[in-house]
């Protein structure tokens, strides 16, 4: 007995710890009404659900927190659930937060949402679909979208005034045959309810023996001349007259568009098909039973219309530039629906008008189910090209159909307009879509026909060329297709006339943008001790994902902004020997791409160098210096010539013997001019003139006879006798005399004075 009250002490203590340790896990959902117009205050509705084990933490406390203001509601921890409302300020209607137990630890989970009460779903639509079971199949549709969870509920009643229900998340629900009797007349209906409100259907009342849905129309038949659609429909006890079907038809370009034709019995005849479009088919019918239960759906059944001649014409663009004659390019137009073609195309006609006036006819096959296939992959389905060579004029381009050739489509060329208008061109991508808007003067527009904006994707090898042909009158377009995203298109916008036609603007746009890839190449060049050139590779622009807004070049964490034009940048106040690391990176709307780095070590300072520059530049002032002096001398540089009249040995010369020896016999009688040397100085003044002031010499040119001076004499034709001449005397100061006095006389001194006084005497006799 004591080990059984041990037993039971330690279980409930154990118990205790338990549930000392396992907290309530509350589920709250919140919403509030969407229908209602938003005031001051919403009205928010909260379910809360417990999801711990009764008995297991007690009693829970719930505490919505709103406005710093905190509201407790109390909840058992048993698997329970409760609904609370109340008033919120509208603008902090999602911000609702809440704990248990007031431990905020643990707080529950909270979810606030805008949702709708449900509107009347349809009246139920029972019948019993397989004879085997006999249980009845009730489908209904619901009117809205409640965007919360919504609960709806079948509910019938019998003949004796007995309601019974069953509930479904779904729109259908099931009466089992034991939930009904045979051939009684029963009433059925449906609600919807989630915790915002409730709503309920119409009542249908039907006969239980009367609601086995038919089989489906059989043995049908289907002509295309004329387009008639013919059926049985098999109904036990109704005969023909009581019967009605309700039939569905469709042209394959209106895929999913089903028109319907109530009130049929056994045929249906298509007034005015369309030549050359295939139709589908599908009925359905009743048995005439007041219920009106429909069998299911035919098959669907389809058929082509013959084919007739076309019409209308080709939509051709072509992309050749102004001037298009002398270089080649390409005419495109698109593949003629068939609700112009109305028929099988054999082929395109594409006639070429040249210089010379003739027409050449060039025949284009058509494409084959293989190609249509691998060209739906590149999203050029629908689009024909022909190369035009130059020295093309025109081009015409018709289909050729089975029942016939459509109407030739004259190309327009392009052109260059002598006055281009200013226009102002945009383009902003959205998803899968190009959003095309333009302003232009309105007087250009009166004589425009139409516009086409064209647009082409920059990928390399890409041939979707597509263009859209707007009204004059229009501003803006959309351009909708398999747009691929972080892929530039080249958007461009003409103007055609009556004759040809004229671009006016083009811009880059991308559906969606990315961040711009690595830049491809990045290196350095010009590295010195303080700078260097950083240098990289542009981003191609149809692998930029985007538009570049700009480049970001940056040493460590620093980043400058450089223009998406340039590809170079020049770094500067560097410090020498040292290692720099430099990355480059491009921007778009989308944000910065995928650094590139690179490093690079500048160059040590090199101090002879620059002593060698210095050295240079003085060597070089040093030879101009030197020319220069060479050139301009000064008169105080030259070697003075001694005077030698003053030289004491040539005064003590006996030039009675030396002086014949200077001429020939017939010379002497030579006349020639006398040439007399003057010095004047100052009889006053007793000392001689500065070195500074210059010689004054006087040179008589008259033709004299020549006089020596200082006793030299000349012989006449009768004698040897000197003359003394008193004209070529020459007074010198004493300080003169003696200067030249006090140079030796030596041989060599003589033999040099000799030879310059000879040369002087030449010059002499010469003039």
């Amino acid at each position: 007995m004591a080990w059984q009250n041990v037993k039971v002490h330690f279980a409930t203590i154990l118990y205790l710890w338990i549930c000392s340790q396992v907290s309530c896990e509350v589920a709250v959902n919140c919403w509030w009404n969407k229908a209602l117009p938003v005031a001051h205050n919403v009205s928010v509705l909260c379910h809360m659900s417990t999801r711990g084990r009764a008995n297991s933490c007690g009693l829970c406390q719930l505490y919505v927190i709103k406005l710093d203001h905190r509201h407790q509601f109390p909840s058992t921890c048993a698997s329970t659930k409760e609904t609370f409302n109340f008033s919120i300020a509208a603008e902090h209607r999602e911000h609702i937060r809440c704990m248990c137990n007031g431990n905020t630890s643990e707080t529950c989970n909270v979810t606030v949402r805008g949702g709708y009460p449900p509107s009347p779903p349809s009246h139920p639509d029972c019948a019993i679909e397989d004879l085997e079971d006999e249980d009845i199949y009730c489908s209904w549709t619901k009117s809205n979208e409640p965007m919360i969870p919504t609960v709806y509920t079948l509910h019938w009643k019998d003949y004796d005034g007995n309601v019974k229900s069953r509930e479904s998340s779904s729109e259908s629900a099931v009466i089992n045959r034991r939930e009904y009797m045979k051939s009684t007349y029963t009433t059925a209906w449906v609600t919807a309810k989630n915790v915002l409100g409730s709503a309920q259907s119409e009542r249908s009342s039907f006969n239980t023996g009367h609601i086995e849905r038919p089989d489906p129309p059989y043995n049908i038949n289907l002509t295309s001349d004329p387009l008639e659609f013919i059926w049985d429909m098999y109904c036990d006890r109704v005969g023909h007259l009581d019967k009605s079907c309700q039939m569905q038809y469709r042209a394959r370009n209106h895929m999913l568009d089903w028109i319907e034709v109530d009130d049929c019995q056994v045929m249906f005849v298509l007034e005015d098909p369309q030549p050359f479009t295939q139709y589908s088919f599908r009925v359905r019918c009743h048995c005439g039973y007041e219920e009106k239960v429909m069998s299911n759906w035919s098959s669907v059944y389809s058929v082509r219309t013959p084919p007739a001649a076309p019409v209308g014409q080709l939509d051709v663009w072509s992309d050749c530039a102004p001037n298009s004659d002398k270089s080649s390019c390409n005419v495109y137009w698109k593949e003629m629906p068939l609700s112009q073609a109305r028929g099988e195309i054999i082929n395109y006609i594409v006639t070429l008008k040249l210089k010379n006036g003739t027409e050449v006819k060039q025949v284009t096959r058509q494409r084959r189910h293989t190609e249509r296939r691998q060209l739906a992959k590149q999203s050029c389905l629908q689009l024909r090209h022909f190369p035009l060579k130059p020295g093309v004029m025109g081009v015409f381009v018709s289909a050729n159909t089975s029942m016939g050739t459509s109407d030739p489509t004259y190309m327009l060329f392009a052109e260059r307009g002598q006055r281009m208008p200013e226009v102002n061109l945009s383009v902003i991508g959205e998803s899968q879509a190009l959003r095309v808007s333009w302003s232009i003067h309105p007087q250009f527009s009166e004589s425009v026909l139409e516009y086409v904006v064209q647009h082409v994707s920059v990928v390399p090898h890409c041939l979707c060329l597509n263009w859209v042909r707007v009204k004059r009158t229009q501003r803006s377009v959309t351009l909708t297709g398999d747009f691929w995203n972080y892929t530039a298109y080249n958007v461009s916008l003409f103007a055609v006339f009556n004759n040809h036609s004229t671009f006016l603007k083009s811009a880059i746009a991308y559906t969606l943008e990315g961040v711009p890839p690595k830049v491809p190449q990045i290196h350095v060049k010009n590295i010195s001790h303080s700078s260097a050139t950083l240098i990289w590779s542009p981003i191609p622009v149809h692998e930029s994902n985007g538009v570049i807004l700009h480049y970001l070049v940056g040493i460590k964490e620093t980043g400058f902004n450089i223009s998406s034009d340039r590809t170079s940048m020049q770094l500067s106040q560097l410090q020498p020997a040292q290692q720099y690391h430099i990355w480059v990176s491009a921007v778009s709307a989308a944000g910065e791409g995928a650094r590139s780095f690179t490093t690079f070590f500048t160059d040590e300072k090199n101090s002879n160098a620059t002593l060698l520059a210095v050295f240079i530049i003085l060597m070089f002032l040093v030879l101009l210096f030197s020319i220069f002096k060479l050139v301009y001398r000064p008169t105080w540089c030259f070697v003075k010539i001694p005077d030698p009249i003053n030289s004491k040995a040539f005064k003590h010369m006996n030039f009675q013997h030396a002086w014949p020896r200077l001429c020939s016999p017939s010379e002497l009688n030579i006349k020639i001019s006398e040439l007399e040397i003057v010095e004047k100085l100052d009889r006053d003044t007793p000392t001689p003139p500065s070195e500074t002031e210059p010689e004054k010499v006087l040179i008589d040119v008259e033709p004299q006879h020549f006089q020596l001076p200082n006793g030299l004499g000349r012989t006449n034709e009768g004698g040897d006798e000197p003359e003394e001449s008193n004209r070529g005397s020459i007074l010198k100061h004493g300080s003169w005399a003696k200067e030249y006095s006090e140079m030796v006389d030596t041989d060599e001194e003589e033999e040099w004075w000799d030879q310059q006084y000879g040369e002087v005497l030449k010059i002499m006799i010469t003039n």
